[in-house]
């Protein structure tokens, strides 16, 4: 990340930091968008996706193809875009169903905690580097102080939070830091070996993400016209069971979505706008800002969230929603200072150990 770290220090750095708070703070209004989607005649989770995820790669083709016809993109970057999709894919996903019994705020929250995942990670990464190039090195556990920081967050939020005990969505959501936070480093890769393949690597991720949703429609019984209007848990459980019995092929079916001006209008938003555009404006920002850099600018994203769902879906964000942010907020801010650091090596022990710079 050296050369995304060096241009942070330029106006030019300064410029894409700015950007990528901008995508926070789209990415933040995702959440209630997708609950007053969701709480549309006959639109479950998986129906939102495929026509959100459909209508967002497709609005990328164009520009992708123009791109592989000009060789932008290698073999080993699509591979490696694919990959980066599959972990997307997965943090939508949790995003989505989680969604449909915890709050926007509450899962906005848990999302955050990407900025951790990310900083475990690249310390891992670190060490593993390390060992292959024949030196002795240890994970730094000063790592997982932050870890405790936000555990803590977590803890007063799911405990003591406006929107009351912890409910399944909850843990769904947990999808989202580990989907998105490796997303995140993958992309980083990506951007610094082919900088060039911003746009189709944009589209790969968005198919792999539209393939997913295509997946999760033809798995959940949730997408079930007859179930779509109201559904219950006994709905649910005879529809699973149905499902096991004998799996069959659905046509999506879009009509809910077409006969509401309000769902519609949410999947053009979210398509086009949050999704499209903010992932291909994402690949170009992490060419000059570093994975770590901007999960925790993306911290900030519950404070948006918290806005948004207020002022949408009328949400209460109450006293101790904001004590548990700020302690997330807060690890996170200590997470990235502990990564201003240099790893030094003896050549004569083969030994190497992190300092602070």
């Amino acid at each position: 990340a050296y050369i995304a770290e060096e241009g942070a220090m330029t106006s030019d750095g300064l410029f894409w930091r700015g950007v990528v708070v901008i995508l926070c703070a789209l990415w933040a209004s995702n959440f209630a968008c997708a609950k007053i989607a969701l709480d549309q005649p006959g639109v479950d989770a998986s129906l939102y996706a495929v026509a959100r995820f459909s209508l967002a790669a497709l609005a990328l083709v164009p520009g992708s193809i123009n791109a592989v016809r000009k060789g932008s993109i290698s073999w080993e970057t699509a591979r490696g875009a694919f990959v980066c999709g599959m972990w997307v894919a997965f943090g939508y996903l949790g995003q989505l169903i989680g969604l449909m019994t915890t709050t926007p705020s509450r899962a906005c929250v848990i999302c955050s905690l990407n900025c951790i995942f990310v900083a475990i990670v690249a310390e891992l990464m670190r060490v593993n580097s390390t060992k292959e190039r024949g030196y002795m090195t240890d994970f730094d556990l000063k790592k997982l102080i932050p870890a405790l920081i936000a555990v803590t967050g977590v803890a007063i939020i799911e405990l003591k939070g406006a929107a009351g005990g912890p409910v399944i969505g909850d843990l769904i959501a947990f999808a989202q830091p580990i989907g998105f936070g490796m997303g995140y480093l993958q992309l980083e890769e990506l951007m610094k070996k082919q900088p060039s393949a911003a746009m189709p690597v944009s589209a790969i991720k968005l198919s792999v993400v539209t393939l997913a949703a295509l997946v999760f429609f033809e798995a959940s019984p949730h997408a079930a016209a007859d179930l779509a209007a109201s559904v219950d848990a006994d709905a649910v459980v005879e529809g699973a069971k149905q499902s096991i019995g004998g799996f069959e092929l659905k046509i999506p079916d879009f009509t809910p979505i077409l006969s509401s001006p309000m769902a519609l209008a949410v999947i053009f938003y979210t398509g086009l706008i949050t999704t499209s555009a903010a992932l291909y404006v994402e690949s170009i920002a992490f060419q000059r800002v570093s994975a770590t850099d901007a999960s925790i600018i993306l911290t900030t994203e519950p404070l948006f969230a918290a806005a948004v769902s207020s002022y949408l879906v009328g949400e209460t964000f109450g006293t101790s929603d904001a004590i548990g942010a700020f302690f997330i907020v807060g690890a996170c801010i200590y997470a990235i200072k502990m990564g201003d650091s240099e790893e030094i090596c003896d050549e004569e022990t083969k030994a190497c150990v992190v300092e602070e710079l």
